[in-house]
């Protein structure tokens, strides 16, 4: 058994019950005053010890730290440091604290709210408690006897206790609900049985809160995705942030029927359909954010796999200056979306990027006071300086059918979310060549192979020649992690394909709890920017490769993606690896 404390602050930091109780067993009996502590720090001096003693003497209800204090011979941090080095007190990080649920279910959620303390764990027989301060000696007496066990105070700082005690008892609740639903889901054996009691599962409070902490939680970490993976005997939640992928936690598989029911009523799906796929949307709003997301449910080989992409309204909107490009290339950019007429395109694949940087060339248009219309699936972003049109292929009306409509609507700028399609890319030439300025995207892997992929689509080359005056090639890399910085070691072909020297050292992120030990931090762009000139007009014809398209390129001062992207790896900014597998 421990002695019980009393005291206030914290001389050591620990993380787990591990260390603290390592923490515990060396520190536990060193007690030395005040005074003696203050002295051997040469905080205080001998005759101000002296003075503050002697004012206590006079007045021995006054605590010596507060005397100190008083006459400016010490600051209050001094003293609330030195006070938990005289009593041997650690201080607790419970953001990454494991929590002993057999010590915490010892003090109820409305007393540990109450009081503001949070318990940990046991050391012996003891309980031991944190709390931002020392509990006066009632509120000491009350613990113990509701415990039924001696505490031992440690301390933390209030915001995290609170948040602590929010985190551990809702958890503690919930998953000892959770599990008998788990249970009670699995002993079923029919598949028919199995899904009707999920349905009624999904609507239950554990069921709901789960599911609206698991969306709470993705919005407010920034995740692109969230991902529910089937397993045999579990399923895993994934959340992918900044592009990678990241297991959060792992649900026994008996209650991912519940999960999936839950969501489909969320989303207005069919909850009695497991073997076709299905898409939907939720439209959440998160505080001052509003978040749609796009619901995509697949029958898989263990059960209903999920996953929702998260597109919040108010986050995303860039800048031009906020694309990431060099001077140069920025003028360039900047004269192709200020011309009155013509075709610019931004390749790419899916999650490049490409809607982003479109909006941010609209917000710069938008301040020359021109009529804007948007044809998307779907808006992705709000822009309120521009006329957006939602496109709604259950009833047959696509991007064609809404150009069709807007040439006859006035408007100087064009922005279509997709050119997929000859009648959609035929309409948008159509656009640029009688006065319209069209901003598209295009699935392609570079900037010269747009021109040839226009042309397998069916669009004449002459069109081409006078309607394409620029495209912008770009991915989306992940930053390194600048807390984790280790020198990248590169194979021999990767220096060959990229062209590097033996001898130029390059870094990547080695990973770390702030990077959650992936070593990525951040995403930011790569890209190639075409801008069409009479040179390469000349070259436009069925039957020429991109190669040529590409060199002439090069020739008028083009940087290739790979050279763009090494550019950044020679600034530690990304790794070679990542340019690597991004550009070849």
């Amino acid at each position: 058994m421990i002695t019980e404390n009393n005291s206030s602050v914290l001389p050591a930091v620990v993380t787990s019950p591990a260390e603290l109780v390592r923490y515990l067993q060396k520190n536990l009996n060193r007690h030395e005053q005040l005074g003696q502590i203050l002295l051997k720090k040469n905080l205080i001096r001998p005759e101000t010890l002296r003075q503050a003693l002697q004012i206590q003497k006079s007045a021995p209800d006054r605590k010596l730290g507060d005397i100190l204090v008083d006459i400016a011979a010490a600051t209050q941090a001094d003293i609330k440091s030195s006070i938990a080095e005289s009593a041997g007190l650690p201080q607790v990080r419970l953001d990454e604290f494991a929590v002993d649920t057999h010590a915490q279910a010892l003090i109820s959620s409305t007393l540990a709210k109450e009081l503001h303390v949070m318990p940990l764990m046991f050391f012996d027989d003891t309980l031991v408690i944190a709390a931002a301060s020392l509990p006066d000696q009632q509120t000491h007496a009350l613990l113990r006897f509701t415990a039924d066990h001696p505490v031992f105070f440690v301390l933390s700082s209030q915001t995290e206790i609170d948040q602590a005690i929010h985190h551990w008892y809702q958890n503690f609740s919930d998953e000892q609900e959770l599990e008998q639903l788990e249970q009670g889901n699995q002993d079923l054996i029919d598949e028919q049985h199995v899904w009707n009691h999920a349905d009624q599962l999904a609507k239950k409070a554990p069921l709901v809160k789960l599911v609206d902490s698991i969306l709470h939680d993705a919005i407010t970490q920034h995740v692109s995705d969230i991902h529910f993976r089937p397993g045999e005997k579990y399923f895993e939640l994934l959340y992918r942030i900044d592009g990678t992928l990241i297991s959060i936690r792992q649900f026994k598989i008996g209650l991912l029927p519940a999960v999936v029911s839950r969501i489909k009523i969320l989303s207005n799906l069919n909850i009695a359909e497991h073997r076709f796929p299905q898409d939907g949307r939720i439209k959440i709003k998160e505080g001052d954010q509003r978040v749609d997301l796009r619901i995509s449910i697949i029958p898989m080989q263990y059960g209903e796999s999920i996953v929702i992409r998260l597109l919040n309204k108010n986050e995303g909107l860039r800048t031009i200056d906020q694309i990431g490009f060099d001077p140069q290339d920025k003028a360039r950019f900047h004269d192709l979306i200020k011309r009155s007429h013509g075709i610019v395109l931004v390749t790419g694949p899916t999650g490049s990027g490409k809607s982003s940087t479109l909006y941010a060339a609209l917000t710069e248009i938008a301040r020359d006071n021109v009529n804007i219309i948007t044809v998307e699936d779907p808006i992705e972003y709000e822009l309120a300086s521009a006329r957006q049109i939602q496109l709604m292929q259950h009833i047959d009306f696509g991007f064609p059918q809404a150009l069709r409509h807007i040439l006859r609507h006035d408007p100087d700028i064009i922005m279509i979310g997709e050119m997929r399609d000859i009648e959609t890319c035929k309409i948008a030439v159509e656009s640029a060549l009688t006065g319209h300025l069209v901003l598209s995207t295009l699935h392609t892997n570079d900037a010269p192979s747009a021109l040839v992929r226009l042309m397998e689509i069916g669009i004449a080359p002459y069109m081409i020649q006078s309607a394409v005056i620029g495209i912008l090639a770009q991915r989306l890399v992940r930053c390194n992690c600048k807390a984790c910085l280790t020198e990248e070691d590169i194979t021999p072909l990767v220096r060959e394909n990229l062209n590097l020297a033996a001898d130029e050292t390059f870094y990547r992120g080695a990973g770390c709890k702030l990077c959650h030990f992936t070593g990525f931090s951040g995403r930011m762009a790569i890209y190639e920017l075409l801008t069409v000139n009479s040179e390469m007009r000349d070259q436009i014809h069925h039957g020429v490769a991109a190669g040529t398209f590409r060199a002439i390129a090069i020739k008028n001062g083009m940087v290739t993606l790979a050279q763009h992207g090494i550019e950044q790896a020679r600034s530690k900014l990304v790794s070679v690896e990542e340019v690597y597998r991004s550009c070849m």
